[in-house]
Formats: structure tokens, C-alpha cells, sequence
């Protein structure tokens, strides 16, 4: 992935827009999935509970380099994205997944030339209802991340910026 910032240095270089709450550290919560350790993108957020109807439905879009983040409001009581929408979101184009909540199908996803990161893993599949909201600033991991931000993850963490950082 051509032009990839390492969060320790993004952090290190940028004290004013962290300071100012522009750039913004997720809290450690997340456990690491997928082929891409690093993925950066401009977000796309969904919130839903125990249903993951929309997360197909944005998936099947066109990602363009996009991080879809989605908040199952911290549910672990079943997955919100599997293998074949890990799949599905590498063929795309989409650069990553943050979920907050879990996943299954983890050797698949582990497969995918895709970045994710969830609370952690539950074989028990979600409901298909289609509830939920898309486009809506969400709170995850001790952050507001609002619909166009950028997110920047690595093995380090997880940095949501109000734009674009350069390099």
C-alpha cells in the first residue's frame, strides 16, 4: 500500500491536531484480522445491533479505499461480518473494516487481502432484519468517528483524523 503512515509517527508529528480532539487515538480494544496489518481510508460508518443486513448492502458497493466502521454497539453475542463479507469487501475495493463488535469465520478473513478489526470472534451469525443506520456519527473505543473522517490503523492502533494527514 503506497503511502502508509504509521500511527506512532502520526501522533508523534501531529501534538496540535491531537491536541485540538482533530486527531483522535482509538482505545486498545481491538484484536488484528485480515492480511492488511495497515489500512487507512475515509470512513464510512454504519450502526447497528445484532444485524448485519446493511453491512452486506454497503459492502456490495464500490469501497474505493474507503474503511467501513461499523458499530454493533459492542455486542458479543454474535458476528457482524464473516468470511464472505470479507471477501466480498476485498473484490470492492474496501481498505479495511473496524468493527465494534465481533466476527467469525476467522481463518477466511485471515485470508483476505483486507485489513480488519473487531472486539473479537463468535461462530453464532447475526440477524437479518435490516435495521440499523447508515452515514451517522458513531462512538466506539472512547471516540465520536463521524461519516468522511479518515481512519489510519496499524499493529499500533487505530487513528481517526478529521482529513487527510500528509505523510
Amino acid at each position: 500500500m503506497a503511502g502508509v503512515i504509521a500511527t506512532a509517527e502520526a501522533c508523534d508529528s501531529n501534538a496540535a491536531l491531537l491536541a485540538s480532539g482533530d486527531l483522535r487515538v482509538l482505545q486498545p480494544v481491538f484484536q488484528i484480522y485480515g492480511q492488511c496489518r495497515s489500512f487507512s481510508g475515509p470512513v464510512v460508518t454504519l450502526k447497528v445491533f445484532e444485524d448485519n443486513v446493511l453491512v452486506r448492502e454497503l459492502l456490495e458497493t464500490r469501497g474505493e479505499g474507503k474503511v467501513l466502521v461499523i458499530d454493533g454497539r459492542g455486542s458479543m453475542r454474535c458476528a457482524l461480518v464473516g468470511g464472505n463479507l470479507g471477501q466480498l469487501a476485498h473484490n470492492n475495493g474496501w481498505s479495511g473494516i473496524v468493527v465494534n463488535g465481533c466476527i467469525r469465520d476467522v481463518d477466511e478473513i485471515n485470508g483476505c487481502g483486507i485489513g480488519v478489526r473487531a472486539l473479537g470472534s463468535r461462530p453464532l451469525k447475526s440477524n437479518k432484519k435490516g435495521h440499523g443506520d447508515k452515514h451517522v456519527p458513531v462512538y466506539i473505543a472512547g471516540s465520536f468517528i463521524r461519516d468522511g473522517e479518515w481512519l489510519y490503523a496499524d499493529s499500533d492502533g487505530i487513528l481517526v483524523s478529521k482529513s487527510e494527514l500528509s505523510i
